[in-house]
């Protein structure tokens, strides 16, 4: 009886564990692209070149998508790409992660 309750059980503990997982890793996904949005909306404010702050990001994030915009106080950095959640294994699954940023111009005299 041991060995049947054994056998039905191990499958569904591979498939949690492997759940909890891919879910970790889309969660340090979304953390890499949110530092790296806010260090790009962070240079923006500072007065960093846009061609400059794309390409660090671009860098840091290569399969990420990027887009800034200015007003007369702050920039805002909208940033997104697609999440690799289950091993990408299961293309089912597919995650859009989305960021964004906004910091106050720092204006200097």
């Amino acid at each position: 009886m041991a060995t049947i309750e054994t056998a039905l059980m191990v499958p569904v503990l591979l498939v949690v564990t492997f759940v909890f997982i891919s879910l970790l890793g889309l969660g340090m996904q979304t953390l890499a692209l949110s530092d790296a949005t806010r260090t790009a909306a962070r240079e923006l404010a500072r007065g960093a070149e846009p061609e400059t702050v794309v390409a660090n990001f671009s860098s840091r994030e290569p399969q990420a998508d990027i887009e800034l915009q200015w007003s007369a106080e702050s920039v805002t950095v909208h940033t997104s790409k697609q999440g690799e959640g289950l091993s990408g294994l299961i293309n089912f699954a597919t995650v859009q992660l989305t960021q964004s940023h906004t910091a106050p111009r720092e204006w200097s005299y």
